[in-house]
């Protein structure tokens, strides 16, 4: 696993468990989901641009044909 990877991989992680954690000072059900949405949301994205700065066009290749590869739909 390459250096971006693990750092965008890292961010995403952090964004995800504070909105696990804000998540739970938040009291109706439907704004702790909202909040755990929202924060995995600006998670994804910001380890995405951290992905694109950090990796070098080789990796940024590999990882498009690996998506392209192993789409799902």
């Amino acid at each position: 696993m390459s250096k971006a990877s693990l750092v965008s991989l890292s961010v995403f992680l952090l964004f995800a468990i504070a909105g696990l954690g804000l998540a739970t000072f938040v009291q109706p059900l439907w704004l702790e989901a909202a909040a755990f949405l929202v924060m995995g949301l600006i998670g994804s994205v910001a380890a995405g641009r951290i992905f694109n700065r950090l990796a070098t066009h080789d990796e940024k290749q590999r990882d498009l044909e690996d998506r392209v590869r192993n789409s799902d739909l």
